[in-house]
C-alpha cells in the first residue's frame, strides 16, 4: 500500500490537502488526511488529477487513428496519450473510403490492448453526414443513411461501437438513430443543418449527445433557434466541447455552462495525428495542413481541422480563464465521460473503490507522471520515445 501526498489532490467535489491511499492492488483506498503505508513524498506542491478521459480524438504525437487498417498506429496513439494526462479514451474514425477497414481495425486495437491509455471503445464519425457542412471532411466519402449499412458498421465493430455522429435532417437518418440506440449505441447530432424541431426528434428518437457541439452545424438564429439552440435547451443531451478557445469562443462556452448541468458537459479535443508534433505546414494524403503554435490546426482554405492542443491544456483553459472550479473543471474531462460512457464505477474520479488512474501536474500546467491502477507508466521525459519517428517526413514548411 502507498500513499501519496499533496496539497492539491482534486475529488469529485473538493480540493484535498491529504492523501491518496492506493493498494496492492491498484485500487483507491481513500482521500485521507493521514497515510497508509509507504508514503510518497515526491508530489506535494503539484496537483493530483483524476486521469482524463477523452471521448472523441482522431490522433496524437504522429500516429493515426482515423485513416487507418493499421492496428498497431492505434496502439502507439494510445500509449502516446499517456504523456499528456489521458489515461481513458474513444479513438474516432472519420469518412473515408476505407470506414469500414477503419471500423475493424478500431476494434482490433481495443481487443489486443497491453498498455496506454485505455481504448474504451470507438466513435463513427460520420458517414451520414450533411454535405453543406462537411467541416474540412471530403463530402465524396459521405453516405445517405440505411439501416444495412448502419448493421454493417455495427458487425464490423464487434460490440465496441460506443458512439455514432450522424445528421438527423437526413433521409432515413430517424431510423438508424432508433436501431443503433436501441442496441446501445450513443447516437449523436453532428455535421448538421438540422432545424429545431428535426433536432427535437432526433432526441426522441434515441439521441444522447451533440458532437463536437457549435462546430459543423447550423447556427443559432433568432428566428429559427435551429440544431444549436435545440442542444442548448434540451436537458437531455450531453454537449461535446472543444475547449481549446479556437473551435469555441470562451463567451459561447459560458453560455452553455449556464444553459447545461456541468455533468452533461463532455470536453474533448478532436485531437489529429500532427497534435503535439513541432509546428509547420505538413502534407498527408496529398493535403496540406497546418499546425500553428497556438494548437489550431487549419487546412489550406483556412478551415479548422482539428486541434493541436491536450486536453489538460482546455481544462485550465476554463480555470485559468473562465474561472471555474477545479474540481468542475477537471470533472468534465474525466467523470462527465465516465458516466455517459457508463464507466464510474471503475474510473473518472479520485474516489474509494476505483481504480488509481490519477495524473501529476504542476503549476506551468504539464502533467509530469501518469499512473493506471498506482503503477506509474509515463512520465514527462518520455515524449520522445512515444512519438512517431516517422511522421516528420511529411513535415514540408
Amino acid at each position: 500500500m502507498k500513499s501519496y501526498r499533496s496539497h492539491r489532490i482534486v475529488t469529485e467535489t473538493d480540493v484535498v490537502d491529504g492523501w491518496l491511499i492506493v493498494d496492492e492492488a491498484g485500487s483507491i483506498i481513500a482521500v485521507e488526511t493521514t497515510p497508509q503505508g509507504e508514503p510518497v513524498l515526491d508530489y506535494q506542491q503539484d496537483w493530483l488529477f483524476p486521469g482524463l478521459i477523452d471521448p472523441h480524438l482522431h490522433g496524437f504525437m504522429g500516429w493515426n487513428a482515423s485513416k487507418t487498417q493499421d492496428e498497431t498506429s492505434i496502439l502507439h496513439m494510445a500509449e502516446a496519450l499517456l504523456w499528456s494526462g489521458v489515461t481513458a479514451c474513444v479513438p474516432s474514425c472519420i469518412s473515408s473510403p476505407i470506414m469500414l477497414e477503419n471500423v475493424q481495425a478500431l476494434h482490433r486495437a481495443k481487443n489486443h490492448q497491453k498498455q496506454g491509455a485505455e481504448i474504451l471503445g470507438l466513435y463513427m464519425e460520420g458517414p451520414f453526414y450533411n454535405p453543406k457542412y462537411n467541416g474540412g471532411t471530403p463530402i465524396q466519402y459521405f453516405q445517405e443513411p440505411t439501416l444495412d449499412k448502419a448493421i454493417a458498421f455495427y458487425e464490423a465493430a464487434g460490440g465496441d461501437l460506443l458512439s455514432m455522429g450522424l445528421a438527423p435532417e437526413l433521409p432515413g437518418a430517424m431510423d438508424v438513430i432508433a436501431l443503433l440506440s436501441a442496441k446501445g449505441v450513443r447516437m449523436g447530432i453532428a455535421h448538421t443543418g438540422a432545424d429545431y424541431q428535426q433536432t427535437i426528434a432526433a432526441i426522441d428518437a434515441g439521441c444522447r449527445m451533440a458532437t463536437h457541439s457549435f462546430n459543423a452545424m447550423r447556427s443559432l438564429h433568432h428566428r429559427e433557434v435551429g440544431v444549436s439552440g435545440a442542444i442548448l435547451l434540451d436537458q437531455r443531451i450531453y454537449n461535446e466541447i472543444n475547449c481549446d478557445f479556437i473551435h469555441v469562443c470562451p463567451p459561447m462556452i459560458e453560455i452553455l455552462l449556464k444553459m447545461k448541468p456541468q455533468d452533461k458537459i463532455l470536453m474533448m479535443t478532436d485531437n489529429d495525428s500532427m497534435t503535439g508534433m513541432p509546428a509547420g505546414d505538413y502534407q498527408i494524403d496529398g493535403v496540406i495542413e497546418r499546425l500553428e503554435s497556438s494548437g489550431k490546426i487549419v487546412l489550406e482554405d483556412g478551415t479548422i481541422y482539428g486541434s493541436g492542443r491536450t486536453l489538460l491544456q482546455d481544462v485550465f483553459n476554463l480555470i485559468d480563464e473562465l474561472h471555474l472550479p477545479v474540481p468542475q473543471a477537471v470533472a468534465m474531462a474525466s467523470l462527465n465521460a465516465a458516466v455517459f460512457l457508463d464507466q464510474q464505477d471503475r474510473i473518472g474520479s479520485l474516489r474509494k473503490g476505483k481504480q488509481a488512474d490519477f495524473i501529476v501536474v504542476n503549476d506551468e500546467h504539464q502533467c509530469l507522471a501518469t499512473y493506471q491502477k498506482g503503477i506509474q507508466v509515463c512520465r514527462i521525459e518520455d515524449r520522445a520515445r512515444l512519438a512517431n519517428p516517422e511522421f516528420m517526413k511529411y513535415k514540408v514548411a
